[in-house]
């Protein structure tokens, strides 16, 4: 199965469980005022976890009486959870029936829906590639769709991160929490990011 495949396939899957949610009615449409004040609700949530990472990364790095990686790995995820959800709502004018089980993958499949299938998020990252370059990605040849794998994996990351969460109290070692924290919080800081410049 090649990469192209791979991703269609789970695309199709996103699109499967998408069209169950509004089927149910777990994904609830928002008026114009909802839309703009949920997504607001969750920009906020989502810098103020990413916030809280960074404080805890701080305080356990520099107190030898105190550190919580866990803690920082965790916030670091629900960052980029939340991201999604104001994303989702502000463009596309729905949320997530409350109380509803399994959140945390059907956010995933949100990711591959609504930015990877769309192509929101490739032709994102393509104009970000010719700010940075100038013309050369036009001379070059390269197009938006050149970036659909670089989308995908942002999909990627944002389950690997809600894998990292899961899994994370079996490192066992000071560094390896260390090292682990870091990591999710730059993988979290560069997705919220991202995210963010696709809401302006």
């Amino acid at each position: 199965m090649t990469n192209n495949e791979f991703i269609g396939r789970k695309i199709s899957e996103a699109e499967k469980r998408i069209e169950e949610l509004i089927d149910s009615g777990d994904l609830k449409r928002l008026d114009e005022q909802e839309k703009h004040k949920i997504a607001r609700f969750y920009e906020q949530k989502s810098l103020q976890r990413l916030e809280t990472a960074k404080l805890i990364l701080k305080t356990s790095n520099e107190d030898k009486n105190y550190s919580d990686y866990s803690e920082v790995v965790s916030a670091a995820y629900y960052s980029m959870y939340y991201i999604i959800h104001s994303f989702v709502a502000l463009h596309y004018k729905v949320k997530l029936r409350e109380g509803l089980r399994g959140v945390h993958a059907i956010t995933h499949h949100f990711v591959l829906y609504y930015l990877v299938k769309t192509k929101k998020l490739a032709k994102h990252l393509y104009e970000e590639y010719c700010t940075s370059l100038g013309a050369a990605a036009e001379i070059q040849g390269i197009d938006a769709d050149d970036y659909q794998e670089a989308a995908f994996a942002y999909a990627r990351k944002y389950q690997q991160q809600k894998e990292n969460r899961e899994r994370f109290t079996y490192f066992t070692t000071y560094h390896a929490e260390s090292y682990h924290a870091k990591l999710s919080l730059g993988i979290a800081e560069e997705f919220v990011n991202t995210i963010r410049q696709l809401m302006i």
